[in-house]
């Protein structure tokens, strides 16, 4: 039955990278509300699919006890351990039912992120690696990507907005509502084509994924962000030491934790500087500072648990009304707008799920870095999974927790962690 389940895992995953970024009511009005819901249901439906498959096999191999034994890896006792903060954090916020779903058009809730992880812990044991499965997650993300293009040149063939020069102007482009969520998704799809663009042998594979890759540059140019270069240039850099330098080991995984420290340092380092001012990184200098004081204001026990998972705004609003001056500085720089998230997923676990939270989330990145060093160079399939995942993470400094791409960072850290085959 393990053959059906792959079936099932990836129905799962093809129909992530496929169905959520188009999928859309011909709107942009709660637009991202429709997509967690589309994820949510693509959920029910692999969770049913998942049980059928496992009551079958269970019946059939119900005098075989050697065949139920299953061993836990490091990685999957890290993700538990994640998995158990969010719950804890959830269950002592002041509003369970904030918690469990999250902020309005977001919904990246306790709900979505315990299903996050069981997708980790079912592509792990279950997904058979296929390189036409690799072909059609990029191809998924083409049309979203001539439509963004398209509405920076003033045209809107889905006649999302009301007018061209509303498309050419607009925050928002493609199938995905702002163009910093279609940057984030595409920080998992660049890595992927530029590792095939310079490690496939096929010539009309390289011909295919050098197309993409100068779509994706077009796209940047006319709506991406900085941080999608970074992304890139990760995949370049990372895909260039493979082509060129095979065999030269550069780490191990004796020095994951120095890699992770150092990166933390980094971030720590660029957070705190551009935090001084208010105006760098697109206005993230004053969210940073604002977040940084936020967490502060916390009583001891919510800065170790945290206020409840994804409810930042909410934490936010409460702590505006107990400080005019501060107030009265987010209306000036954000005129009436809510600010859902402290615009980098670190800080939002931070503040979100407590300390323990943001250390059970860099531990279990910690443990997927482990796990790469020690069984996944020089594995094609994990090659691809980890650079893209890297690429989220870098992406994700300087952004947030979205359906349309956290759920695809899930499947990739479960690729990294598979078992054996």
């Amino acid at each position: 039955m393990k053959k059906y389940k792959n079936y099932v895992a990836l129905f799962y995953v093809l129909s992530v990278f496929f169905v959520i970024p188009i999928y859309n009511k011909g709107t942009y009005e709660n637009i991202s509300v429709h997509k967690t819901d589309a994820y949510l249901f693509l959920c029910g439906i692999t969770l049913v699919l998942y049980v059928i498959t496992s009551v079958i096999d269970d019946l059939q191999k119900i005098n075989d006890k050697s065949l139920r034994k299953r061993t836990f890896s490091k990685v999957d006792v890290a993700m538990a351990i994640f998995g158990g903060v969010v719950l804890l954090s959830t269950l002592l916020s002041d509003s369970i039912k904030e918690s469990v779903y999250g902020v309005p058009g977001f919904g990246m809730g306790a709900l979505t992120i315990i299903l996050m992880i069981l997708s980790f812990f079912f592509i792990s044991r279950y997904y058979f690696y296929n390189t036409w499965a690799v072909h059609v997650i990029v191809a998924s993300s083409v049309l979203p990507t001539i439509l963004a293009i398209l509405n920076r040149l003033g045209f809107d063939p889905l006649s999302m907005f009301s007018s061209g020069n509303e498309a050419q102007n607009s925050l928002y482009v493609s199938t995905f509502g702002n163009y910093g969520w279609y940057s984030e998704y595409m920080a998992v799809i660049v890595p992927i084509s530029v590792y095939m663009l310079f490690m496939t042998k096929d010539k009309l594979e390289r011909v295919l994924y050098g197309a993409h890759v100068a779509l994706v540059l077009f796209a940047i140019i006319a709506c991406g962000t900085t941080m999608m270069l970074v992304s890139a240039l990760i995949a370049v850099l990372f895909a260039f030491k493979r082509k060129f330098l095979p065999d030269q080991k550069i780490v191990d995984e004796k020095v994951a934790p120095w890699i992770v420290a150092g990166v933390i340092l980094v971030y720590l380092v660029c957070v705190l500087f551009i935090s001084r001012n208010g105006d760098l990184a697109n206005g993230r200098g004053y969210i940073w500072k604002l977040s940084f004081d936020l967490y502060g204001s916390l009583p001891l026990n919510k800065k170790i648990i945290g206020v409840g998972p994804n409810r930042y705004m909410y934490a936010l609003n409460d702590y505006l009304a107990a400080k005019p001056e501060a107030a009265a500085e987010f209306v000036s720089r954000f005129n009436g707008l809510a600010l859902t998230s402290a615009h980098s997923e670190y800080l939002d676990y931070l503040i979100c799920t407590g300390f323990h939270g943001l250390m059970a989330y860099l531990y279990m990145i910690f443990r997927v870095v482990e796990r790469f060093l020690q069984t996944g160079l020089g594995k094609k399939d994990r090659e691809i999974a980890f650079i893209a995942a890297v690429s989220y993470m870098a992406y994700s400094f300087a952004n947030f927790s979205m359906v349309c791409a956290t759920p695809m960072f899930f499947i990739l850290l479960g690729m990294v962690a598979k078992e054996r085959r």
